[in-house]
């Protein structure tokens, strides 16, 4: 019996944290200008410092709108957000403070 009131004890500030830690809509454009940042570095290495500067300002941009285009689903513990993107759905889930990708179809 002790142990299940532990368990449900050690359950219930884990959903407290995850609860406390569920990012909102302006860590998801925070995220989305990196993501989209580094989504570009990696399609051209060795770029330039204009090239650089270029992808920070569309990275940006692509925080900015994305965070207000963005669909968010709240699951309390997380959210999912789905936002499209030249035809492309992407779909990441957020938990933890931290953003992880899940679909890009």
């Amino acid at each position: 019996m002790k142990f299940i009131r532990n368990l449900i004890f050690l359950l219930l500030i884990a959903a407290g944290a995850l609860y406390y830690t569920n990012p909102n809509e302006e860590a998801f454009s925070v995220f989305l200008a990196d993501y989209v940042q580094k989504e570009l570095a990696d399609e051209h290495p060795g770029e330039s410092e204009i090239g650089k500067a270029f992808r920070n300002g569309i990275g940006q941009i692509a925080g900015a709108a994305g965070g207000q285009l963005a669909e968010r689903q709240d699951l309390t513990v997380a959210s999912v957000y789905t936002i499209d993107i030249a035809g492309t759905t992407h779909v990441f889930v957020g938990m933890a403070g931290r953003f992880f990708p899940l679909k890009d179809a």
